[in-house]
C-alpha cells in the first residue's frame, strides 16, 4: 500500500499477469508431482493452489486495485472498458440465430442493415407470414449473403389458419444457396407447381443435410424432393396435408440412412429398408410387420387410437426399446403383463380412452418391479386415479425421476401432496386438468420437504380458487429448489407473494403464472429486474395495468432480449412473455395456445 498512487494501469496489469504466470507455474507443477505420486505431503499442501480469476475477487480488493489508477486517466480506463462490452455485446448478438419476416425482408432500410452486417450467425429462420410471395429477390439477397453458412434454415408461416403460397421455382432458387445446411425445416406452406419452370434432375448441393421436416405442406411435385442427395438424411418428418405416394416412395428409396422417422396416414409406404432407432406413425400401417422389421428400435410413439394384442405383443418383444408411447384400452389383461418383458424401458407413456377398472391395467402396473422407468405419463381421460396406485408405483418404482399425469376428468388435487410424500426422488412433476376442478382442498403437512424437485407443473385446472392458491404456494415452498414452475389459476395473489416465490427459490430461472388478476405495479418492476440475472424466462398472464409492448422493452430488454406481450380486448387483461436469447420452449409438449384463456 506505499507503493507509488501514480502507478499506470498498464503496469499494473502487466504486474498482475506476471503474478497469476506465477501462481499457474506452481499449480502445474503441483499437477506434475500429483502424476509422479510424490508422497511429500507437506510439500503438497504448501504448493497446492487454485486459478485465480480477476473477476472473482472481492470488490473490496477490485476497489484497492482500481484506487492506483489516475484520477486524470480513470474516465478514459472506464470508456475503454465500456466500448470493450458493447463491443463483446455485439459479437456475441450476431451469433445468435436470426428470425425475420417476409415483411423485414422486403423494408428496404432492414434488408440492407442485415445484407451488409457482418453477422455471423448460423441459424436462419424466414416467416413469409400467410401471403403470397410472387417475387422472392429479396429473400435471395439475404440468402445469397448468408445461405453458405447457414447450418439451420427454416422456411414457415406463422400464420396456422391460412397456408402461404410460395413457388416451387422459389423453393429450387432458396435450397440452392444452402451448400452447408444440416438441418431444414418447410412448415405451413403451399408451394404451387411452375408449369413453365425447367425441371432440372441434378441433385441440391445439400450433401451435409441429415434432418428433413416437412410439416403441414402440400408437396405434389417430384422434382423438389428427387433433387435431395442420396443416402444423406439421417431424421426424417414427413407430416405433410398434401403429397404423391409414388413421388415419396420413390425418394424414401434413395435414403438407406435413415434413423429416425415421424411419418403420418402413409399405410402404403414401405420402409423396411430402414434400420430405424426412432419411429412415431400413426396406425393405419400393418403395424407388427413394420415392428418386426424394426429389432434396433429404441424409441415407439403410436396415435391416440387403441393398439390391439397382437400390436402389444410385438412390441413387447423389442429387446432395445427405451422409450413407449402408445393407448393401451384395448389391450388385455394377460396380453398387458408382457410389459414386464421390457428391462431396457426407460419411458412410458400409456394412454386410456375409458375406465378400465374391469381389467386394472394401471395396478397392474404399478406392481411390476422389473422396470427400470426414470420417466412415467399417464393420460386417464376417463380415470381416476386413485393414492393406493401411487403408492404401489412408489415402491416398485425407485428409480422413477419424472411423473406427469393428464386427465380431462376429475382428479384429486391431494395426489400432489402424496406424490411429494411418497417419491423423494422425482426430479418434475406434471399435473394437467382439462375439465372439472378438483374435489379437495389441497393439505400439506408441516414437516413436508422435497429437495430433489426441479420443475413443477399444475395447469389447466379450470377454476379460480383462493383455498387451493394459498396451498399451492405452501407446496411450492416445500420444495427449495425448484429451477422452473408453471402454475395456471391463481387468486388473490399479490406482490409480496410473487416476492416470496422467487425469494425462496434461489435456483429458479424459468417462471409461467397465470393469475386471475394481478396488477403490475412498480415492484413488479424493481422484483423483475432484482431477478433478472437469473431468470431465463418468465411469464404472466393476467395483468392488470401492465406497461405497453413498447414500454416493457424499454423496462427490460437489458436482461430479456425477447419480449412480447399482448392484450386482450374482452377483459383487459395483459399477458407477456420475455425471454433470454436462444431459450427454447422449456416443455414442450405443454399447450401455451390455451394457457391463458
Amino acid at each position: 500500500h506505499n507503493s507509488n498512487r501514480n502507478l499506470e494501469v498498464t503496469t499494473l496489469l502487466a504486474n498482475y499477469t506476471k503474478l497469476f504466470k506465477i501462481l499457474q507455474s506452481f499449480e502445474n507443477k503441483e499437477r506434475v508431482r500429483r502424476k509422479m505420486n510424490v508422497q511429500d505431503k507437506t510439500e503438497k499442501k504448501r504448493m497446492k493452489m487454485q486459478d485465480v480469476e480477476i473477476l472473482n475477487l472481492p470488490d473490496e480488493i477490485l476497489l484497492c486495485i482500481f484506487e492506483y489508477v489516475n484520477i486524470s486517466s480513470r474516465k478514459n480506463v472506464s470508456q475503454v472498458c465500456w466500448k470493450f462490452y458493447e463491443l463483446i455485446c455485439i459479437v456475441e448478438r450476431d451469433c445468435h440465430p436470426l428470425e425475420i419476416s417476409n415483411q423485414q425482408i422486403c423494408d428496404a432500410g432492414i434488408r440492407s442493415s442485415i445484407v451488409k452486417s457482418y453477422r455471423k450467425f448460423e441459424h436462419l429462420k424466414i416467416d413469409i407470414n400467410y401471403i403470397a410471395v410472387d417475387n422472392i429477390e429479396y429473400i435471395l439477397d439475404v440468402m445469397g449473403k448468408f445461405g453458405e453458412r447457414l447450418k439451420r434454415f427454416k422456411l414457415w408461416s406463422s400464420n396456422p389458419d391460412q397456408d402461404s403460397e410460395f413457388t416451387t421455382e422459389g423453393l429450387i432458387k432458396i435450397l440452392d444457396c444452402l451448400p452447408n445446411v444440416e438441418d431444414l425445416t418447410l412448415t405451413n406452406i403451399h408451394f404451387q407447381s411452375d408449369l413453365n419452370v425447367n425441371h432440372d434432375k441434378s441433385e441440391f448441393n445439400m450433401h451435409k443435410l441429415k434432418k428433413l421436416e416437412i410439416n403441414v405442406c402440400s408437396f405434389m411435385f417430384p422434382n423438389i424432393l428427387h433433387k435431395i442427395p442420396k443416402n444423406t438424411l439421417r431424421d426424417l418428418i414427413f407430416l405433410p396435408f398434401e403429397f404423391d405416394v409414388s413421388s415419396f416412395q420413390k425418394f424414401f428409396n434413395q435414403q438407406t440412412n435413415i434413423r429416425k422417422l415421424e411419418v403420418f396416414e402413409f399405410q402404403d409406404i414401405n420402409f423396411n429398408h430402414l434400420e430405424l432407432e426412432h419411429l412415431k406413425i400413426f396406425l393405419t400401417f400393418e403395424l407388427p410387420a413394420v415392428l418386426r422389421q424394426q429389432p434396433k428400435l429404441r424409441y415407439l410413439e403410436l396415435n391416440e387410437n387403441d393398439m390391439d394384442n397382437e400390436i402389444f405383443t410385438v412390441m413387447c418383444d423389442l429387446k432395445n426399446l427405451e422409450v413407449a408411447k402408445m393407448s393401451h384400452g384395448q389391450v388385455s389383461c394377460n396380453i398387458f403383463n408382457s410389459l414386464k418383458k421390457m428391462s431396457n424401458l426407460k419411458e412410458l407413456q400409456l394412454w386410456t380412452n375409458r375406465d378400465d377398472d374391469e381389467c386394472h391395467h394401471l395396478l397392474e402396473f404399478s406392481m411390476m418391479h422389473s422396470l427400470q422407468i426414470e420417466k412415467l405419463t399417464l393420460l386417464c381421460p376417463e380415470r381416476k386415479i386413485s393414492e393406493d396406485i401411487l403408492i404401489q408405483l412408489s415402491q416398485h418404482f425407485r428409480k422413477l425421476k419424472h411423473i406427469e399425469f393428464l386427465s380431462s376428468r376429475i382428479v384429486n388435487i391431494n395426489l400432489i401432496k402424496t406424490i411429494l410424500e411418497y417419491f423423494p426422488n422425482l426430479e418434475l412433476i406434471v399435473f394437467e386438468f382439462y375439465f372439472h376442478p378438483p374435489e379437495d382442498i389441497l393439505i400439506i403437512s408441516e414437516d413436508l420437504r422435497h429437495e430433489n424437485l426441479k420443475q413443477l407443473e399444475v395447469t389447466n385446472n379450470k377454476t379460480f380458487n383462493v383455498e387451493n392458491t394459498r396451498t399451492l404456494l405452501k407446496l411450492i415452498s416445500v420444495c427449495p429448489n425448484l429451477e422452473r414452475i408453471i402454475i395456471s389459476k391463481l387468486t388473490g395473489i399479490v406482490h409480496e407473494d410473487l416476492q416470496q416465490i422467487l425469494d425462496d427459490h434461489p435456483k429458479l430461472t424459468h417462471l409461467s403464472l397465470e393469475f386471475d388478476r394481478f396488477t403490475f405495479q412498480h415492484e413488479t418492476i424493481e422484483l423483475i429486474h432484482s431477478a433478472g440475472s437469473r431468470l431465463k424466462d418468465i411469464r404472466f398472464g393476467g395483468l392488470r395495468k401492465c406497461p405497453s409492448d413498447s414500454a416493457l422493452k424499454i423496462l427490460f430488454e437489458d436482461e430479456f432480449p425477447n419480449i412480447s406481450s399482448r392484450k386482450n380486448l374482452e377483459n383487459g387483461m395483459t399477458k407477456f412473455i420475455m425471454k433470454k436469447r436462444n431459450i427454447s420452449e422449456w416443455y414442450s409438449d405443454f399447450d401455451f395456445t390455451g394457457f391463458y384463456g
